[in-house]
């Protein structure tokens, strides 16, 4: 479904609209993937102001207020569609860094793949004893210890954030207590 999404200045008479099918935030609305379509000059407006820190509306039942993460930079990829209008991705550094950083953004197609998603990002990203047959215990367990949380927005996205360490240490702890067998 199309929603409306919208970045307004008023004092400088801004009022661009365009069109989003999808979005993901965490708890303060500071946004981590956006997809919005329409007319170049509005996709081009809307995705500009939201990456140089101003806020844009995403306007549907309610209304929602999404802004930039200052400790994020982003990238915006773009394609014009065969109707002649452009398509363009906003997208959080979480998504393609993967070096040296503890925190992991994974876009998953739904729900039910998130534990799939979660085990396969885990098994190549650290160095840590992992099985397929672990991966809802993992999910759930990284869950309870605050190093997953999905993102709110209409796609889902998980924020891994762990360690090799705290990782290990939690694998250890669920086969030394029966949780999870080799």
């Amino acid at each position: 479904m199309l929603e409306r999404v919208r970045y307004r200045d008023l004092a400088r008479g801004i009022d661009v609209h365009a069109f989003t099918d999808g979005y993901a935030y965490d708890d303060y609305g500071r946004v981590h993937l956006l997809s919005v379509a329409g007319r170049d000059s509005n996709v081009k407006a809307v995705t500009t102001a939201l990456v140089s820190g101003f806020e844009v509306e995403v306007i549907s039942g309610e209304w929602l207020a999404l802004r930039k993460d200052y400790a994020e930079q982003y990238r915006v990829l773009s394609a014009r569609l065969p109707s002649g209008l452009v398509h363009q991705l906003v997208l959080s550094h979480g998504f393609f860094e993967r070096d040296g950083l503890p925190r992991r953004l994974v876009y998953a197609e739904d729900e039910d793949g998130i534990a799939r998603l979660v085990y396969e990002t885990v098994r190549g990203s650290y160095a840590v004893p992992l099985i397929p047959e672990w991966s809802d215990w993992l999910c759930e367990r990284m869950r309870r210890e605050d190093m997953l949380r999905q993102l709110s927005g209409t796609r889902t996205v998980v924020e891994i954030s762990a360690d090799e360490e705290r990782l290990d240490e939690l694998i250890s702890a669920g086969v030394m207590n029966g949780e999870i067998r080799f």
